[in-house]
This record gives structure tokens, sequence and C-alpha cells, in this order.
């Protein structure tokens, strides 16, 4: 599961999109390196995210199409032991 912090902003022009860069830069003291934004964001918002430098984009199906979340720090997802269909989880 991802643990890292994500902050979220309602962006709907490019006056927005900056203060949101520049809001989280000042709250997190990191420029943010990722984003996540809905698959039904208009397409406007979509190119305006993409212009941003050095921002690795996810689209996610439950977010709100105008919101925006950032984080700067990513936590590689580690692999879990699954269960059997005993319940037990398996070994190796």
């Amino acid at each position: 599961m991802d643990k890292s912090e994500w902050r979220v902003y309602r962006i709907e022009d490019k006056d927005d999109l900056m203060s949101a860069l520049q809001l989280y830069e000042l709250r997190k003291g990191a420029k943010p390196r990722y984003a996540r934004m809905s698959e039904k964001a208009p397409e406007w918002l979509a190119d305006l995210v993409q212009e941003v430098d050095g921002l690795e984009i996810e689209r996610a199906a439950n977010l709100l199409p105008l919101d925006v979340w950032l984080t700067h720090e990513r936590q590689e997802r580690k692999a879990e032991p699954q269960m059997s269909l005993f319940g037990e989880a398996s070994q190796g």
C-alpha cells in the first residue's frame, strides 16, 4: 500500500495550478514529483499538468475531475504475502 502523504488541490485554471505548486513547496519544503488526477479530468487540465517539468502523472477513476493530488515522496510498494485459500500466508 502507498503510504506517501498526498495533498489535494482543486484546479480551475492555470493560476490555480501554479498556486498549488507553490503552496505545496512552501508547506512541504520540496517540489512535488508525483501527481494524481481523475481519468475524467477535462483535457485542458490534463494538458496543464503535463506541462509541469519533472512531474510524473497517474490517472485514477475514483478522483474528482478538477482535483489534482500532489506529493514529493513515493514509497515503493513492497510485495506482501498472499493469503492462501485456507487463510494462511504463503511462505516463500
